[in-house]
């Protein structure tokens, strides 16, 4: 029982503290221009800068969370006589309710533009977590026992689950234009290093309750099939006991990995353009020493209620000794040093542009997260204004997880040589935290030289000649 508490509560701290990263990075496609990390939703985007470098501590981070049920006004509103409405908080409630969170930290940065082709070096640390928890949940605490919401007493957990992921990759970027500059095709090869891993797999579970008219009493029947708890990495170091430096050292430099990014653009005409991209396709490796599989078999239990108040003052501790004996009994198997694969959380970009003006621009970008055999999308209107390298300004409206007022604000300043990165992709969180579902911020300074669009003009201007060729990007 010890172990699967300590793993689970891992698993939770994971959730409450990796700083979070489940929201898609829209506003970044608003600034794609001048922001060299751009270049990482989409490895055929060219950046104007000749030479851009971010550094540890100064290339920046991005942090977000994001949830698609609640927030603090909905937790904290009142009925008619002043109780807690949890009508109001079991109503918003959905189906799946989803809690993402993630964090990327720039760790290294350089990018070459050149005048048909961009090639960009970059390290970056991310972790990510994501939890699903049904809707029947949430009904045994808000209505108590045998729920008129729940029909027959009955909860499904099957769509319980989680999965979180740290790592850090090392990816080496290519794009060029191609068809006389009219699209642009690009490829990133990223190599993995994992360092922490864990996942609910195969929960397959539902929950009973029965009321006073029942004859099994004010009981909770739990039903169970066979599911695994996984972790590795410094998770599954922890969780196996191996405390010390050099198993925590080890366990960094076990998991390998590889992944793969896509994408590409094409100017239909002169004013429209399309946009593509396909991220994070690829796996890890976790090594055979630093892993730990808990195997939980099929089991049924039935919990036959006890007396809050004498629990919490510590009078009658018997229904704790009940289900730790109840545990105990449970024949789980715990098995070490078994290596596995896991695939990253792929996603798609894809979207088109319209040129309101030589430096407006309004866009249009739908988003998919694949997790877990589930689609998770989202739509982003996008307005963004560009003053040449030295400013640029992004504003977007976001539909996901069911809301429609997600609004994101970014900007570049390029204050030679140094540029100034600040964004979000949920302003309105900032703004007003209490009706907020989520935080998402980008910070950062990248170093920036030389505008490559200078050098288009005046080799435009200086050539002489007068027949158009299709350039097929070979130097």
């Amino acid at each position: 029982m010890k172990k699967i508490i300590y793993t689970l509560l891992l698993i939770s701290f994971s959730l409450t503290n990796t700083k979070v990263f489940g929201q898609s990075d829209m506003i970044s496609y608003g600034l794609i221009k001048t922001l060299p990390q751009a270049n990482n939703l989409n490895p055929a985007i060219l950046p104007d800068y000749k030479f851009s470098m971010g550094f540890p501590g100064l290339s920046g981070f991005h942090t977000n969370t994001a949830q698609n049920f609640t927030n603090m006004a909905i937790l904290f509103s009142k009925d008619a006589e002043g109780n807690v409405d949890t009508d109001n908080i079991f109503n918003n409630l959905r189906r799946n309710n989803r809690i993402s969170t993630g964090n990327t930290v720039n760790i290294f940065h350089l990018g070459v533009r050149g005048t048909t082709s961009y090639t960009a070096f970059s390290i970056n640390t991310k972790f990510s977590s994501r939890f699903s928890l049904p809707r029947e949940l949430f009904a045994l605490p808000l209505y108590g026992n045998a729920s008129g919401q729940l029909e027959d007493g009955l909860a499904d957990l099957s769509r319980l689950s989680t999965k979180t992921m740290g790592y850090t990759e090392v990816g080496l970027s290519h794009g060029r234009e191609i068809l006389a500059g009219k699209m642009t095709i690009g490829v990133r090869i990223k190599y993995l290093a994992g360092h922490a891993y864990a996942d609910l797999n195969s929960f397959d579970a539902s929950l009973r309750t029965f009321g006073n008219d029942d004859f099994r009493g004010d009981s909770i029947q739990v039903n169970s099939n066979s599911f695994d708890i996984r972790t590795a990495g410094i998770v599954g170091a922890l969780v196996n006991e191996d405390n010390d430096q050099e198993d925590i050292i080890g366990s960094l430099l076990a998991n390998r990995g590889f992944g793969l990014d896509l994408g590409a653009t094409y100017d239909f005409t002169k004013k429209i353009k399309f946009f593509a991209s396909l991220n994070d396709v690829g796996f890890i490796k976790w090594g055979s020493n630093y892993t730990n599989r808990l195997n939980v078999p099929e089991f049924q239990y039935t919990f036959k209620g006890a007396d809050i108040v004498e629990l919490i003052n510590g009078e009658d501790l018997s229904v704790i000794d009940e289900i730790d004996s109840a545990i105990s009994d449970l024949d789980i198997q715990s098995i070490k040093n078994e290596s596995f694969s896991t695939a990253l959380t792929a996603k798609l970009y894809a979207g088109a542009s319209y040129e309101l003006s030589e430096r407006q621009t309004a866009s249009a970008i739908l988003y998919s997260e694949f997790f877990k055999g589930a689609i998770i999308p989202a739509f982003t209107a996008m307005y963004n204004f560009q003053g040449g390298t030295f400013f640029n300004f992004g504003l977007s409206a976001t539909v996901m997880n069911g809301r429609v007022n997600n609004f994101g604000t970014g900007m570049t300043l390029n204050l030679i040589p140094f540029q100034l990165v600040l964004a979000t992709n949920d302003l309105g969180s900032i703004i007003n935290p209490i009706k907020g579902r989520g935080v998402d911020f980008r910070f950062g300074i990248n170093h920036t030289f030389g505008n490559v669009n200078k050098s288009k003009s005046r080799a435009k201007k200086n050539s002489e000649n007068t027949i158009d060729t299709i350039d097929l990007g070979i130097d």
